[in-house]
């Protein structure tokens, strides 16, 4: 069995059994050459069926077995894969998209959204589970777009560029040249099926194709890293000794930096047999650390330019050179079917390099016209920008990087050789030159390990006056800015040039609102705007709570969305502050504080109370969390963990009275929780683990709580051999989603040894003073007026249902958007001046209309509405709004409505759902009044991944449900999940795939869903 059909996949193996091998490892899991073979296969026939032949396709990094699926399924399917990573700024990404005019984007579960900026509309796009490659989503506009086609099969894959300073382009590759460099490659190295490859670049960088097709081919092992490890070095590190790689393929920056990290260093890399270095010029010192990290390992130095396909030149066993008069090791010879000439040679033999290649890459990817792309040839011989000369055995040395050489008085001086003896220094770390009116250079120390400042500079313009160079302005920082690449980042640099200039001349800035709203809403300076840095309007309901009590200043969600952006949002709230001095108590705030015995149940509750609880208690009531917890825990020292929890929210201090009129208030002191304890020997990343937690979670979620007794919430601990996992339910009448995950993030804060932010929950501050100030007003007033308007005509909506004994059991499913449409709902929601919830809310809408035959249906909005409150008090805040689509296929005209509709609901809140319900005559219903589908929002912890977000597997509850249908939209800034809570008794005939399907079709067209 062969990867047939991508590029240098090799020859098939003689042995049968390589299907069976392991062929790609990856966060603990593994995925055979057979297992790979099957994923590629499906993938391929989906993007065949989009006619991608010969267009290009966008494959989403980061690096993960997924993505070696959809690069792979590329090629198989006649495409050329245009391979998307971190590291480009957000403009450049979309010149990308635009440029390649994409037929296709493969994503998969860990793709981050904002490395697609919506340039390519109308794309298909197929999302792949990240760990297995395995179809998760297939999105597919209602007519294929008509992509443009390069001219010719030797189109092998186009890599994106920018350099350190340059425009952005994109460099066609070719198949043919990929395939002549790769068998070479594999037959000068020896790669074979006994070689394991610990992969680290980043899969926009060519290198990556090296790195992945060289010991594939071969049969071999490919271990790949966990997400973004190439930003952190420590993670990295880990990688390398966890691989226990016989190649790894390294830039000299980088591989500077690891070799200092503690765990590397200590363990070393002894079944290491080559390092190769590629990318920059390669130092003696490099050369040395390495030699000692892995001293049974061969060093090669490649040279290359992505023009011209790879490395073009190589040198072996560069670790047995001796020092020479030279600290750059030398580049060595051409490989076969290159060669290299130097011209403009000086008097000194120093001439820029040139390079002829048979296979050379296809040239620059220009603007098209019509369904053709247009490439641009590049020259040849090749000019390289670098300078080189010869050694006395003919090899070339580089001596000098462009990046490093500098132009004055019309000719070129090269600082590489200073750089040399300044990161010779004790203490140094690295070196660079950039022009600013002039020569700067940029020292980065070691900290502990460099010399007084004065001393360092002192002894760098000594080297500097030796060499004769001309003045340089030194600058010595601790780090320097690196790229994804792991190259030094020269446009941050200079760009930090200038922002010291720009500070001098205009002094400090006193922007004091703005920074209170970036650390309000988790954003900063660089934020293009609130919806596209994924502000939610959960977050944005809390920071509009917080500028209410700071400034005496009310904005609505809606409101504050239509400003768009957090320095429009800052010069509103000045505008409308209220006069210095007057902080305090906001307009109409009730100061009240709790009684000693009784507590009122609040507005909230007795709308639960009649929604949920009118034919007594029941285990729908119950909402549950896990927290894995990395260490082994006792069930003695869970409860105690417990304690703060209860010290910090009176929520947990509140029970029904026996009637259920009014509520009770238990001291902390008092209140205790017993822990249930399950162990298993498994280890916790073991799917006989995970199989224990969810049967534990839904057995503990399916038994009744107590409402008449405190504290309202149940514990469990499952201890596996390394760790273990804490299962915490609470009852919904007291804590609400929301007030669940702030629990279970204190409780694993606690549990990690981490202290507690002080919280606004005392006397004044908690949910009793909540209870009190919301207690039941049951004149209508003009809140009733809107809400017989808007229900005017509405009767009870049920969806067809299965009957059966479980048919009530509740179940849910997460499902992604991919970026595709993650991007679409992020333009609207910023063009319209709206939430991503509000446009998603209302492609939920016409999704569930259109499978289910409905006409204009109301959708049950649960919201929080908080008042007063702190946001990061704990309670049952949760209230039920309604909304009804306008009933017109525009998605425009439905998110408008419904935007509306959420602020007039928020507005008329204070006649609650089951007064609204009740005047209906709609409350004889043993399922959810009204509308049995409902829709809400969980903001999750920021810089999370799809991934994260979900599973997606179908999970049982362990409990029943009163509603049908609920859609949930997780997010995390700007990722976006769907996680699907349903019945049973509706999921036949793939009714949430189709309810899926139609959601992401409105959201990519702006139009109807069909019932497909």
């Amino acid at each position: 069995m062969t990867l047939m059909g991508s590029p240098g996949s090799g020859r098939p193996a003689a042995d049968s059994g390589r299907s069976a091998r392991v062929a790609v490892e990856w966060d603990g899991r593994s995925m055979t050459y057979g297992q790979l073979e099957a994923a590629v296969a499906v993938v391929a026939e989906r993007l065949a069926a989009a006619g991608v032949a010969r267009a290009s396709v966008l494959v989403m990094g980061p690096l993960s077995p997924g993505y070696l699926v959809g690069l792979l399924a590329a090629w198989r399917a006649g495409a050329v894969p245009v391979p998307v990573d971190a590291g480009l700024t957000a403009q450049q990404y979309a010149w990308l998209e635009e440029r390649a005019c994409p037929a296709a984007v493969i994503s998969h579960d860990a793709t981050p959204a904002d490395q697609y900026r919506g340039a390519a509309c109308d794309v298909a796009e197929v999302v792949v589970d990240s760990a297995t490659g395995a179809v998760l989503l297939e999105s597919v506009p209602p007519a294929v777009r008509r992509a443009r086609r390069l001219h010719g099969p030797d189109a092998g894959y186009v890599i994106p560029t920018s350099g350190s300073t340059g425009e952005p382009k994109a460099i066609v590759g070719s198949r043919r040249g990929l395939d002549v460099f790769l068998d070479w490659f594999r037959g000068e190295f020896r790669l074979a099926a006994s070689d394991r490859v610990a992969a680290v670049t980043r899969v926009n960088f060519d290198p990556s194709l090296r790195e992945l097709l060289g010991v594939l081919g071969a049969g071999g092992v490919l271990s790949l890293p966990p997400v973004d490890a190439q930003l952190d070095l420590a993670a990295l590190a880990g990688h390398l000794v966890d691989s226990d790689p016989t190649a790894v393929f390294l830039v000299p920056s980088v591989a500077a930096r690891l070799a200092g990290e503690p765990r590397l260093a200590a363990a070393g890399l002894p079944g290491l047999r080559l390092v190769f270095f590629a990318g920059e010029v390669l130092g003696r010192r490099v050369v040395e650390q390495w030699a000692a990290v892995a001293p049974g390992a061969e060093i090669v130095n490649l040279y290359g330019q992505t023009e011209a396909t790879l490395a073009q030149l190589f040198r072996r066993d560069v670790q047995r050179l001796d020092g020479g008069d030279a600290r750059s090791i030398p580049v060595g010879v051409p490989r076969p079917g290159v060669e290299v000439a130097l011209r403009d040679v000086d008097e000194t033999g120093v001439g820029e390099v040139l390079v002829t290649s048979a296979a050379p890459a296809l040239g620059l990817l220009r603007a098209g016209t019509g369904d053709r792309h247009r490439t641009e040839p590049f020259p040849v011989p090749l000019p390289t920008g670098d300078l080189g000369r010869r050694a006395g055995d003919g090899a070339l040395v580089i001596v000098g990087r462009s990046g490093n050489d500098l132009k004055f008085g019309g000719r070129r001086v090269s600082f590489q050789p200073l750089i040399d003896d300044i990161e010779a220094l004790p203490g140094v770390r690295q070196c660079v030159a950039v022009d600013h009116g002039g020569p700067h250079l940029f020292v980065a120390t070691v900290a502990g390990e460099a010399p007084a400042e004065e001393t360092l500079r002192a002894a760098v313009h000594d080297l500097g006056r030796r060499r004769g160079l001309p003045r340089f302005t030194l600058h010595v920082r601790g780090d320097l800015p690196m790229l994804r690449s792991g190259k030094v980042d020269r446009r941050a640099l200079l760009a930090s040039l200038d922002r010291v200039a720009v500070a001098a001349s205009e002094g400090p800035a006193g922007h004091e609102v703005e920074r209170q709203l970036h650390a309000l809403l988790g954003t900063d300076e660089a934020t293009p705007g609130l919806v596209d840095a994924g502000v939610s309007s959960l977050e944005m309901l809390a920071a509009m709570s917080a500028v209410h009590r700071v400034h005496g200043v009310r904005l609505t969600v809606a409101e504050a969305f239509r400003l768009r952006d957090v320095p429009s949002l800052a010069r509103e709230i000045e505008r409308r502050r209220r006069p210095a001095g007057s902080v305090g108590a906001g307009p109409g705030r009730r100061a009240v504080r709790p009684a000693a015995d009784r507590y009122p149940l609040s507005s909230r509750q007795l709308a639960y109370l009649w929604i949920c609880m009118s034919d007594g208690n029941a285990n729908w009531c119950n909402i549950s969390r896990e927290i894995p917890v990395a260490r082994r825990l006792s069930g003695a020292a869970l409860a105690e963990a417990l304690r703060p929890l209860f010290d910090r929210h009176d929520v947990l201090g509140l029970a029904l009275t026996a009637d259920w009129k009014q509520q009770t208030w238990t001291a902390p002191a008092d209140l205790s929780c017993a822990v249930r304890v399950v162990d298993t020997d498994a280890e916790t990343e073991a799917p006989a683990f995970r199989g224990r937690v969810q049967a534990v979670r839904a057995a503990l979620v399916s038994e009744l709580i107590d409402p008449e007794v405190a504290p309202p919430i149940r514990v469990a601990l499952v201890r596996g051999s390394n760790g273990g996992s804490v299962v915490l339910v609470a009852h919904h009448l007291f804590v609400d989603g929301l007030g669940l995950d702030v629990l279970a993030q204190e409780l694993r804060a606690v549990l990690s040894g981490r202290g507690l932010e002080p919280v606004a929950d005392g006397d004044d501050g908690g949910y009793r003073a909540f209870c009190l100030a919301t207690a039941r007003k049951e004149e209508p007033g003009e809140a009733a007026v809107y809400w017989r308007k808007l229900l005017d005509g509405v009767t009870q909506v049920e969806l067809p249902e299965a009957g059966g004994s479980d048919g009530a059991q509740g179940e849910l499913l997460s499902l992604p958007l991919g970026v595709v449409c993650t991007r679409q709902v992020h333009a609207a929601a910023q063009e319209w001046g709206v939430s991503a919830f509000a446009v998603v809310l209302a492609g939920f809408e016409r999704a569930v209309a259109a499978v289910f035959g409905l006409d204009r249906p109301p959708v049950i909005v649960m919201s929080q509405n908080r008042g007063e409150s702190d946001a990061a008090v704990v309670g049952n805040f949760t209230t039920s709004l309604i909304v009804r689509g306008p009933g017109v296929p525009s998605l425009r005209d439905n998110v408008g409505t419904m935007a509306r509709q959420l602020a007039d609901g928020t507005r008329y809140g204070d006649w609650e759902f089951d007064q609204r319900v009740a005047e209906l005559g709609l409350g004889g219903t043993d399922r959810f009044p009204l509308s049995t589908v409902l829709f809400n929002q969980r903001p999750m912890p920021r810089d999370l991944r799809a991934r994260d977000l979900g599973d997606w597997r179908p999970r049982a509850l362990g409990r029943a449900l009163r509603y049908q249908l609920q859609g949930e939209l997780q997010m995390s800034g700007p990722e976006m999940v769907m996680t699907y809570y349903y019945r049973r008794g509706i999921a036949g005939d793939g009714v949430i795939g189709r309810v899926h399907r139609g959601l992401v079709r409105v959201l990519c067209t702006g139009g109807e869903a069909s019932r497909d």
